[in-house]
């Protein structure tokens, strides 16, 4: 091949080049702002210092990574697809029995799940948003965010189809990131993260 041909063949496998990485420990996590739908919004109130709820209807609004600065935050990120949300359930587990200062809308962390719907099909999206709906309900204290148009993923450089968690400190610096299945060890490693910058 001449090296025109070469330049010209390079050129054509552009498209299929593989989206930008995540963002490494110590860089920022790009803004991103999810209109549609959003943040969920359901109605609560403080009691024996936890938020619960106070009405089962929830609302969307839109939802801007940089409108929770000013508090370590874990960003749980899920395609919405059938049996996802097993991948990452030992780290979520993990980080419910450690009992992290959540449970108030002052608290200076908070749990940021954020379902990116694109990739869904008729039955997973309905299926997907539904179950976020209902995770809402019972963890009134955490954030939820519906992504319909997949923004949160490729303003991250996340690869589709799969389960990422993403901690952040206050100024929205990485401090641990991994897509896919967290092992037992990294699991406590971003415990241990989450529990010394607090």
């Amino acid at each position: 091949m001449t090296p025109r041909t070469l330049a010209f063949a390079a050129c054509l496998m552009l498209p299929w080049a593989p989206a930008s990485a995540l963002p490494a420990v110590g860089q920022k996590l790009p803004e991103v702002l999810v209109a549609d739908k959003g943040e969920m919004a359901l109605p609560t109130t403080v009691q024996n210092g936890k938020m619960v709820m106070a009405g089962k209807d929830i609302s969307y609004h839109a939802w801007k990574l940089s409108a929770s600065n000013g508090r370590v935050r874990t960003i749980y990120h899920l395609a919405a697809k059938m049996g996802i949300d097993s991948v990452n359930k030992p780290f979520i587990d993990a980080v419910i029995a450690a009992h992290l200062p959540e449970f108030l809308p002052d608290s200076p962390y908070k749990t940021i799940t954020v379902l990116n719907l694109s990739e869904a099909n008729f039955v997973t999206h309905r299926f997907g948003a539904n179950k976020l709906e209902e995770s809402q309900r019972e963890s009134p204290h955490a954030l939820f965010v519906a992504d319909e148009k997949g923004l949160a993923r490729a303003a991250w450089g996340l690869k589709p189809g799969e389960s990422a968690v993403v901690i952040l400190d206050k100024d929205g610096t990485v401090l641990f990131a991994k897509e896919g299945k967290l092992s037992d060890a990294e699991i406590g490693q971003a415990l241990a993260i989450i529990k010394s910058r607090l």
